[in-house]
């Protein structure tokens, strides 16, 4: 027995191949372009920290531990604390470096000679568990030299 005609697989459309092809295109353009700031569904431990600058620090600088990259800086606001000007960043980090402890250090470190910062965070381990959303004092934060100076 024959087939008849218009009965071929889905496949052989190549209308459909071609609709299929672009929403996967698209899909992939959209999550990539959204990686910097961290990847959908993907849980995250946010913390903030009190720093005496946020000198050429930007949002979506890297965050690192012990030279590795464990998350980005999401926002980064000015406040006012006794009487002088300071940034208080939010940090979106991946779920292995939680729990931070309160004695953890947080530093601005240049990443490169054109300016590039990351922060750069070495855990404490005497201090309490830091819960999603708590701040680290401007007592924790320094700032590394400017190769500018």
């Amino acid at each position: 027995m024959s087939k008849r005609p218009g009965t071929g697989s889905l496949i052989a459309s190549p209308v459909l191949v071609g609709a299929v092809t672009v929403l996967v295109t698209v899909i992939a353009v959209f999550i990539s372009y959204n990686a910097n700031s961290g990847l959908p569904f993907v849980p995250t431990y946010d913390v903030r920290a009190t720093l005496p600058s946020g000198n050429k620090l930007v949002q979506g600088n890297e965050v690192r531990v012990g030279g590795f990259r464990v998350g980005v800086v999401k926002e980064i606001k000015t406040r006012t604390i006794d009487g002088k000007a300071r940034a208080v960043i939010e940090m979106k980090l991946d779920k292995v470096v939680e729990p931070l402890r309160s004695d953890t250090l947080v530093a601005v470190r240049p990443r490169s000679a054109l300016g590039l910062k990351y922060v750069q965070l070495t855990p404490g381990r005497k201090g309490r568990a830091m819960a999603p959303g708590e701040t680290l004092p401007l007592a924790r934060a320094s700032e590394g030299p400017e190769l500018e100076d």
